[in-house]
């Protein structure tokens, strides 16, 4: 008897369950057709009352980008976040890291992601304690870079503690990440350095000792963030030491 009842407890906690979120994603996908058009990387500012709450904006993706919100508030009030058509946050509000200018008490955060081709909402939303919030984003959207794996063309040792490492060309890349270390599994003891060409000489090296090598392209968004290729197959040589 005590078990049918715990049942029926938790079946009927579990339709009301339901009922509270099929009512929350309608309301938030009523919001979200009437949201307001917004053009990819146009600067849009504008104030939020307290009443209304929450403000949509509807953006397309033609291809699969690198997008980046850029979002500004005055004070704290407002929380930013952007979703796909069927309402899951693509780029979550609690990973928006703000910074505060306290001199004029306006704080900023930018956030990127990976997006696939669509249709996306930008949620602006007031939960501070005044009746108005001001805001101010921008979303812009590059087309996603795709690198090659990394490949090492030679490796040569022709003067005692010095290495040349020729990197296989890689299209997009503006420079190549060279790992190199005495471990065979390049876990303990790695250095890196990054070189703008295709050609580079090690120096300083253990004479007589094997080294491992992999090299990666990369290059790097408009906003500075670096994107890198795979890294190649691991090659190694011994050091020249006469």
């Amino acid at each position: 008897m005590r078990k049918r009842t715990a049942e029926n407890l938790m079946m009927l906690l579990l339709c009301f369950s339901f009922v509270f979120l099929f009512r929350d994603s309608t309301v938030n996908a009523a919001r979200m057709e009437e949201a307001e058009e917004y053009e990819l990387g146009t600067v849009f500012q504008g104030k939020l009352t307290f009443d209304e709450g929450v403000r949509y904006f509807r953006f397309v993706i033609p291809e699969r980008s690198r997008v980046t919100l850029y979002l500004e508030r005055s004070g704290k009030g407002c929380e930013g976040a952007v979703y796909n058509k069927t309402g899951s946050e693509m780029i979550k509000k609690a990973d928006l890291e703000y910074k505060t200018d306290y001199f004029t008490g306006w704080s900023s955060a930018s956030l990127s992601r990976i997006l696939v081709p669509g249709t996306y909402y930008l949620e602006i939303r007031n939960h501070g304690k005044w009746s108005w919030q001001k805001y101010k984003f921008c979303i812009q959207a590059e087309k996603e870079i795709k690198l090659n794996r990394g490949v090492i063309r030679s490796l040569e040792s022709p003067t005692e503690g010095e290495l040349t490492v020729i990197c296989e060309k890689a299209e997009y890349a503006i420079g190549y990440r060279i790992q190199y270390a005495t471990d065979e599994r390049l876990r303990e003891g790695v250095k890196t350095v990054c070189s703008p060409t295709r050609v580079k000489t090690l120096k300083n090296l253990k004479k007589g000792e094997r080294y491992y090598i992999r090299v990666c392209p990369y290059t790097v968004y408009e906003d500075g963030t670096f994107a890198y290729g795979q890294n190649s197959y691991t090659e190694t040589i011994v050091i020249r030491k006469n």
